[in-house]
């Protein structure tokens, strides 16, 4: 097969697909691995089926697996809609197996216990207990702890890491002991990346009591971290598998700032945190990305328009369907796929929405 020009960028590239309810992200880092956060889909686009054609053969192995690492930010039915495709059927789906499988889980013997989900709290519509039962046998092969890449190669690029913050399942029942709904969603694994001078957080359906736990680092707080630097890992060879001295999301949000803020919950006004815009340098980010629900019924909340204001981001110009237009927050409410270009340089990220995605495929050079 022909190998695409963009396998041997040392640019970042993540990718916000446009899946109706739900949630799909893709990173390619600057050192050709890939990270696939959630598994949302709709029927008229699969994520994971256009990722199999043109991405994921083209990365790097990581433990003999092309694709570095899956995580499930939490197990609500839009966060999980294509989980079957993980389902390795007679070798169909071998680009989409991973040497990490991450998630919130339901071990409930040994020291899996302390991090357990409570299954009687977890309320998605009926008809997806079949995606509730793949989620679990998933995750019964797999081995603790939960981890983040573990760096061990002679390729280096300045600046490059990312790291994974987590509240223990019942820590979470303990903030939320009568709200299902969000104990379900207080449990999303956030991650942070950053290359460079850009900078972005995805933290899955999280709600605002969850993530100031995390930035205060109180009770059940796990954090795993990767630095892709040799030095740096021989210095902490703990890092991506137990939680230790890593940054705190605080201290990082505050040095670096952030260039693009994946809006909690979608951008609904419920999931808005002010404690983590004044975590933020200069108390907001660059740019506001929103994986936004379709509002189908009174029920489903709306998307904070403080998002889309001065105070909500600094603001810059994308390229929509070829046109360029300064935005304060971007979405894929419109039928758009987003993809961002982290350079690892100075400047503001490039950023693309196109409703075709094969198009962006010319934009990753």
């Amino acid at each position: 097969m022909t190998i695409p020009l963009w396998v041997s960028s040392q640019k970042s590239h993540i990718w916000i697909f446009n899946v109706g309810r739900g949630l799909c992200i893709f990173i390619r880092t600057a050192l050709n691995q890939g990270i696939l956060y959630d598994f949302g889909s709709s029927e008229e686009f699969n994520p994971t089926d256009f990722l199999g054609k043109h991405i994921i053969p083209y990365l790097d192995k990581y433990k003999n697996h092309h694709l570095a690492q899956r995580i499930i930010s939490h197990p609500h039915a839009d966060h999980i809609s294509n989980i079957d495709c993980l389902i390795d059927n007679n070798g169909n789906n071998k680009y989409l197996n991973a040497s990490l499988h991450t998630c919130p889980h339901h071990k409930t013997e040994g020291t899996a216990k302390p991090e357990a989900i409570d299954w009687n709290r977890i309320k998605n519509p009926k008809g997806n207990e079949s995606n509730i039962d793949i989620y679990k046998s998933l995750y019964e092969e797999r081995t603790l702890p939960l981890q983040t890449i573990c760096y061990d190669s002679p390729r280096s690029i300045p600046n490059l890491e990312y790291g994974l913050y987590y509240v223990r399942p019942p820590v979470i029942g303990e903030i939320f002991p009568n709200n299902d709904q969000e104990y379900g969603n207080g449990m999303s694994l956030v991650i942070f990346y950053r290359h460079g001078h850009h900078t972005i957080l995805i933290p899955g359906d999280i709600n605002p009591d969850a993530i100031k736990h995390i930035l205060d680092e109180s009770k059940g707080l796990e954090k795993r971290y990767t630095i892709f630097d040799m030095t740096h890992s021989r210095l902490y060879p703990q890092w991506h598998e137990s939680s230790n001295d890593q940054p705190a999301l605080k201290s990082l949000l505050k040095s670096h700032g952030l260039s693009i803020l994946i809006a909690p919950h979608h951008g609904l006004e419920s999931g808005f945190s002010e404690d983590l815009y004044d975590s933020i340098k200069d108390k907001k980010p660059g740019l506001v990305a929103i994986s936004e629900k379709r509002h189908l019924s009174e029920t489903d909340g709306k998307v904070d328009s403080f998002y889309q204001t001065t105070d909500g981001a600094k603001g810059q110009n994308v390229h929509i369907e070829g046109k360029e237009e300064k935005r304060f927050s971007i979405s894929t409410r419109d039928g758009h796929h987003i993809l961002i270009l982290f350079q690892g340089t100075g400047g503001i990220p490039i950023i693309f929405l196109e409703k075709d995605p094969e198009k962006l495929l010319n934009k990753l050079c």
